[in-house]
C-alpha cells in the first residue's frame, strides 16, 4: 500500500502528457495517445484501490460514494494525461464542474483517454451525498444541459456493449438519487432514457408479435388455437424479490391474492432461485417455483424467454433501482407495461405505459371522487410522470403485519417456545429512563436539513437517544458533516449506530422506541408500517411528491389525518417529536388511535379487488 501511495504522489503533479511527448518524441499520435491511456488507467486503479481500503466502511461504501470522493483526483489525472499545453492543463485543473464550457472540454479529454466508465460516472451519475442542499438545483441544471449536449454530440465509437455498460455502471442506475431532490424529475429522466437508447442501441426492441398485430390492425385476442378463451397473462419482473426487501413486502400480498381464475401469473428475475433468502422471500419462491423464470443476463435471450409466454401485461416492480430489469424495460415485450412504487419515481421510459399509485399517497388524490367513476381507479396525464398515472381508491398494497411474518412466523420456523418475547430495553443495552427516537433508514434518505432536525431533537431532549442505521456514517464525508452538525458529546454518547440487523432485531428496536422519525423530503413506507404495527407514533413532514407522502397517506387511511405527528415545517418537526416523546399522555393517546385504526392499512382486500379490476379491464394496445 505504501508503494502505491508513493507512486501516486510522484505522478500527482506531473504533466504526464508532456513527459510522454518528451521521452518518446518519435511516437506517432495514436501511439502517444495509447501510452497516455495506459498511464491514466493504471493510476486510476491505484487511486481506486487506496480509496476502498481507507474509507470508514471499506466493504459497504457504495461505488456511488467512492466516486464522489475520487472526483478531485480524477480531474487532476485527466488534466495531466489528456492535455497537451500548460494553459489547457491549468484550465482543467480548475475543476469548474458546473460551468458548461469546462464540462465540454472535460468530456473531450475523457474521449481522448477512452475513459468510458469515468465519462458515465462523471456526467450521468447523480451524487448521493450532498453537503449543502442549495447545490441541488445547480447540479440538476448542469445535468440536464449535459444530457442535451451529450445526446447531440455522442461519438459513434462511444456506443457501449452490454458488458461494458454493466462494468462501467457497477450495476448502479446512474440517476437513481434524483428521487431524493424533492423535485419533478420527469423531464430529466425522459431525456436520460432517450440518451440510453442512443448510447446503448441494443436496448431497443419491439416484439414481432405485437408488431404483426399493429400491422394487421388486429386487436389482441385471448383465444388459444382451439378457439377457447384464455386468461390474461401477467408477469411481475423484479430483482428485489430474492430478499425480504421493501419491494417484495409491498407486492407479495397482491401477487398472492390476484384472482388466478382470471389471470395466469409468472414471476421473472435475473436472480437464480438459489439466491433467494429470508422468511418472506423463501416462502414466495417456493409458492411460485413452477411459474418462476430465471432470465438470462443476455438481454436478447431474456426477451426470447418472455416472448414464448405471449405475456399480455408486464409489471415492473421497481424500475430505476436495479440495472438489468430497468434495461429490459426499454423493450416492448407486452402490449401493456406497468411500473409502480418500488422506487417511488417515474421511470422516464417511453415503453412503460402506466404508473400505479394511490389517491391516499398522491397529492392529486385530493381531487379524485371515486363514487363518480365507473371504476374505483382513475387514469391521469400529469407533468410528474412520463407514464399515465393510475390512482387507486385503495392503498394498492395488501400488506402483511411485520410482527406476524417476522416474529410469530419466525418462532414457528425456528421452533422457539411460545413464551418467547421481544427483548426489553435493558436486554438491548438501552437506558430505560430516556426517550428513544428511532430512524433506522437508508443513509442517502437523510439529507442535511433533516440531519439538522435530528440534532435539534437531541438538543431539546437532553437525555434522548437517537437510533440510526449502519455501524457508523456511510463515508468520511458523511462523518464530517455530522461532526459539523451535532455537538461532539451528543454524537459520541447519544447517537447509537446499528449495522445490518436480522429483521427480528430491527423490529425489536422499533418496538421499544418512543417515536419513529420519518425522513424528509424522501420518507419511508415499510418503516412506517413497521412502526404502526407496534402502535409507535411516526413524525412526518409530507412533501408534494409520492415518496414523501406514504406516512401521511397511512395516517389518513386510519382516520388520523389531523394527527399531531403530521407537521408542516422542519422547525415544527423537532418540536413535535420532542413533545410526543416527552408527554406520556399525548403519546398514549396517539398510540391508542393507531391501535384502533391500523386494521384499515393491513391486508386491505380493496387493493386486491382494484388490481384485479385494472388488470382485467385495461385495454391491451400500444
Amino acid at each position: 500500500m505504501s508503494n502505491s501511495i508513493t507512486a501516486v504522489r510522484c505522478w500527482a503533479n506531473e504533466h504526464i502528457y508532456r513527459v510522454i511527448s518528451t521521452r518518446y518524441a518519435n511516437l506517432k499520435y495514436d501511439e502517444k495517445q495509447l501510452k497516455c491511456r495506459i498511464a491514466f488507467k493504471r493510476l486510476m486503479n491505484i487511486i481506486r484501490d487506496i480509496s476502498t481500503t481507507t474509507e470508514i466502511d471499506k466493504y459497504n461504501t457504495p461505488m456511488a460514494f467512492l466516486f464522489q470522493h475520487l472526483l478531485p483526483d480524477i480531474i487532476k489525472l485527466v488534466a495531466n494525461c489528456a492535455t497537451s499545453t500548460s494553459s489547457e492543463r491549468e484550465y482543467i485543473l480548475r475543476g469548474l464542474v458546473l460551468v458548461h464550457d469546462w464540462n465540454i472540454r472535460f468530456f473531450q479529454c475523457l474521449i481522448y483517454l477512452d475513459a468510458k466508465d469515468i465519462l458515465l460516472w462523471y456526467f450521468f451519475h447523480i451524487p448521493y451525498y450532498i453537503d449543502d442542499i442549495t447545490t441541488v438545483e445547480k447540479i440538476r441544471i448542469n445535468y440536464e444541459w449535459m444530457l442535451d449536449y451529450f445526446f447531440e454530440n455522442l461519438p459513434v465509437d462511444l456506443h457501449m456493449t452490454f458488458d461494458e455498460f454493466i462494468f462501467a455502471s457497477n450495476e448502479t442506475w446512474f440517476p437513481y438519487a434524483l428521487a431524493y431532490h424533492n423535485s419533478n424529475n420527469a423531464i430529466i429522466l425522459e431525456k436520460y432514457s432517450k440518451l440510453i437508447r442512443k448510447l446503448l442501441p441494443w436496448v431497443n426492441y419491439f416484439s414481432p408479435r405485437i408488431a404483426n398485430k399493429l400491422i394487421s390492425n388486429n386487436k389482441f385476442q385471448f383465444t388459444n388455437t382451439n378457439k377457447t378463451i384464455r386468461r390474461r397473462r401477467i408477469c411481475f419482473i423484479s430483482d428485489s424479490f430474492n430478499t425480504d426487501s421493501s419491494v417484495l413486502r409491498d407486492r407479495i400480498g397482491i401477487i398472492g391474492k390476484i384472482d388466478k381464475s382470471q389471470f395466469d401469473i409468472w414471476i421473472a428475475s435475473f436472480n437464480p432461485i438459489v439466491s433467494y433468502r429470508g422468511i418472506m422471500s423463501s416462502a414466495f419462491i417456493k409458492k411460485y417455483i413452477s411459474q418462476y423464470i430465471t432470465l438470462s443476463c443476455n438481454l436478447e435471450d431474456a426477451r426470447k424467454q418472455l416472448e414464448v409466454l405471449e405475456i399480455d401485461i408486464i409489471i415492473y416492480a421497481d424500475l430505476g433501482m436495479k440495472v438489468l430489469p430497468t434495461l429490459l424495460a426499454y423493450s416492448r415485450i407486452a402490449p401493456v407495461q406497468i411500473t409502480t412504487w418500488g422506487h417511488s419515481e417515474t421511470s422516464g421510459i417511453d415503453t412503460i405505459d402506466y404508473y400505479i399509485s394511490s389517491r391516499w399517497f398522491d397529492i392529486r388524490g385530493k381531487n379524485v371522487q371515486s363514487q363518480q367513476l365507473q371504476t374505483t381507479w382513475q387514469i391521469l396525464e400529469t407533468e410528474e410522470y412520463t407514464e399515465r398515472l393510475v390512482l387507486f381508491d385503495s392503498l394498492g398494497t395488501y400488506y402483511f403485519s411485520p410482527q406476524l411474518i417476522f416474529i410469530e412466523n419466525a418462532k414457528n420456523i425456528k421452533n422457539i417456545k411460545n413464551d418467547w418475547k421481544l427483548k426489553t430495553r435493558e436486554q438491548l443495552g438501552l437506558p430505560d429512563n430516556c426517550n428513544i427516537y428511532c430512524c433506522l433508514q437508508t443513509f442517502y434518505k437523510i439529507m442535511p436539513e433533516f440531519e439538522k432536525c435530528l440534532a435539534r431533537i437531541l438538543e431539546i431532549d437532553r437525555t434522548g437517544i437517537l437510533l440510526l442505521s449502519n455501524a457508523y456514517p456511510y463515508c468520511k464525508s458523511h462523518l464530517q458533516r455530522m461532526q459539523n452538525i451535532f455537538d461532539k458529546d451528543v454524537l459520541s454518547r447519544r447517537v447509537i449506530w446499528y449495522e445490518g440487523l436480522e429483521k427480528y432485531d430491527f423490529l425489536n428496536l422499533v418496538a421499544v422506541s418512543d417515536v419513529c422519525l420519518d425522513p424528509f423530503p424522501f420518507g419511508g413506507c415499510n418503516t412506517t408500517y413497521e412502526a404502526f404495527d407496534f402502535n409507535i407514533p411516526v413524525i412526518t413532514f409530507p412533501s408534494n411528491y409520492l415518496h414523501g407522502r406514504f406516512t401521511l397517506g397511512l395516517y389518513s387511511k386510519m382516520g388520523m389525518s389531523d394527527c399531531e405527528c403530521i407537521v408542516s415545517s422542519s422547525i415544527e418537526y423537532a418540536e413535535i417529536a420532542n413533545h410526543v416523546a416527552m408527554q406520556d399522555k399525548l403519546k398514549n393517546k396517539i398510540k391508542r388511535s393507531i391501535e384502533t385504526g391500523k386494521s384499515a392499512i393491513f391486508q386491505e382486500w380493496a387493493s386486491v379487488e382494484e388490481w384485479n379490476s385494472f388488470l382485467n379491464n385495461v385495454e391491451l394496445k400500444i
